[in-house]
């Protein structure tokens, strides 16, 4: 489990440093109203898909971690799958025709979105058993964030809203990792 955890906390690592470093490389992509997806669209592409990858294996690798929380790690798993899927169904351009490969990348990403969150609040007792004070709060944060994406979408802020849920993700992921890597610590 330790290793799970670990792999999982260096996820969410790579995942903000990625988050972060796009918004340096690709400032085309208007942060604001445009979705992160967008980024896998420009020349850092490969950037946004080692991002796409490390939303993958961390929520697999937590869930792996915390298989005994049925589940929440099944939601996890779920998470994790879908993610690694997205990267084979490209995002549409701005303003191009809706393709299928850019409704499935809309559609798992439509997923995740719900279903982190969710897996996010399944554990917080868990979390908490594992001493964690800092996770629980954020999957509140979280969920709270999801419902703000939403409303940020219906007023045109919905790149900023986005970027803030995400962080929250990776954030949560981080502690939740942490939380295990601390509890088998103490245990042995």
């Amino acid at each position: 489990m330790r290793g799970a955890a670990g792999v999982a906390a260096a996820a969410a690592i790579v995942d903000l440093l990625v988050l972060g470093l796009l918004h340096v490389v690709s400032p085309e992509v208007d942060p604001v109203a445009r979705p992160v997806s967008e980024y896998a669209l420009g020349d850092f592409g490969w950037l946004a898909t080692i991002r796409t990858l490390a939303q993958g294996i961390g929520p697999i690798a937590l869930a792996v971690a915390l298989r005994r929380e049925r589940v929440g790690a099944l939601l996890l798993l779920v998470v994790g799958l879908l993610k690694l899927a997205m990267p084979l169904f490209p995002v549409d351009a701005l303003g191009t025709p809706a393709t299928s490969a850019g409704q499935v990348h809309d559609l798992l990403g439509n997923l995740t979105f719900f279903l982190f969150p969710v897996a996010a609040l399944v554990l917080i007792r868990a979390l908490r058993r594992r001493g964690s004070r800092l996770a629980p709060p954020v999957a509140v944060a979280l969920a709270i964030a999801t419902v703000g994406v939403l409303v940020a979408n219906a007023i045109g802020g919905f790149g900023l809203a986005q970027r803030a849920y995400l962080a929250l993700c990776a954030v949560w992921l981080l502690l939740a990792a942490l939380a295990v890597l601390r509890n088998r610590r103490t245990e042995t």
